[in-house]
């Protein structure tokens, strides 16, 4: 979840863009901020990496991309929802 808005997920949000997990069982995690410099990247970072890891899965990387810009056309339909409510 978003640790701002806990009732978004960061897929709503559109911050989480993909996971690609290697055939080691290494898994890179790619999300974009929704604005540069936002100070819950860091939480979602490390909440990401404890999710995962609950999981059974230690060897995770997650990368913060600024390339594309984060745009509110990324919000899930879910997520709008979510916002109006």
């Amino acid at each position: 979840s978003d640790p701002e808005i806990p009732v978004l997920t960061i897929e709503d949000l559109g911050i989480f863009r993909d996971a690609i997990v290697d055939e080691d069982g290494n898994v890179t995690v790619h999300i974009t901020p929704t604005y540069t410099g936002c100070p819950a990247m860091d939480m979602i970072r490390v909440n990401i990496k404890a999710a995962l890891q609950d999981h059974g899965i230690d060897n995770v990387e997650v990368i913060q991309s600024l390339n594309p810009i984060w745009t509110t056309d990324w919000i899930t339909e879910e997520g709008k929802r979510k916002l109006k409510e």
